[in-house]
């Protein structure tokens, strides 16, 4: 059975980035996530609750300080506990999963979404069904953070990348590649520098 655009964007097939399907799906977020908005910073419960609707799943009290930018939101899931401080960018073509007590700095990306290296590859034409005159070929890769990791301010952590549990990502550092558990990596590309132990 041929897969839709949505079940390609999710199973990290090439997929649509201009298909009627990713704008529906945003206009369904879109409210969820203006709800989010217009709550104060300082109603820390009622905030965790409506990230809880706007996200895929939460595991209890989490908190994401505003402002935040999502693709769609529901891709996301949030471990209890879990601390994101201000203008984090959420790219969640695919799933972007945290642990428990994690903490991230400010000014942080999790890109879960790409395209093609090849421009032909990437740009594709217009679509019949669509108003817009061009299309973009994309691709989704998950994100797994494990419980209690520290990324530090301004880092960028990429598709396809699992950060293991306890470990910490030095401020500015790009995370191409899987990050072992109790580690410590910094730079670009991210590289482990030491145990969390020594």
């Amino acid at each position: 059975m041929k897969k839709s655009n949505y079940e390609k964007m999710i199973s990290g097939e090439v997929f649509s980035g201009a298909h009627p399907d990713q704008f529906a799906l945003r206009a369904r977020q879109g409210p969820l996530k203006d709800a989010v908005d217009a709550i104060p910073a300082g109603e820390i419960d009622a905030r965790s609750e409506a990230l809880g609707r706007l996200f895929g799943s939460t595991d209890g009290f989490c908190m994401v300080n505003p402002p935040f930018m999502v693709d769609f939101g529901c891709h996301i899931h949030i471990g209890f506990g879990t601390f994101v401080n201000f203008n984090s960018t959420w790219l969640d073509s695919a799933p972007i999963t945290f642990g428990r007590r994690c903490m991230v700095g400010p000014n942080v990306q999790f890109i879960a979404a790409g395209h093609p290296i090849r421009p032909e590859d990437r740009n594709l034409p217009g679509r019949a069904d669509s108003d817009i005159p061009i299309d973009v070929a994309c691709i989704g890769g998950p994100i797994t953070i494990g419980d209690e990791v520290w990324i530090g301010a301004g880092a960028i952590i990429l598709q396809d990348v699992v950060i293991g549990d306890g470990a910490v990502i030095g401020a500015g550092s790009v995370v191409k590649k899987s990050i072992p558990a109790r580690t410590v990596a910094v730079d670009n590309p991210a590289r482990v520098v030491r145990s969390v132990d020594d």
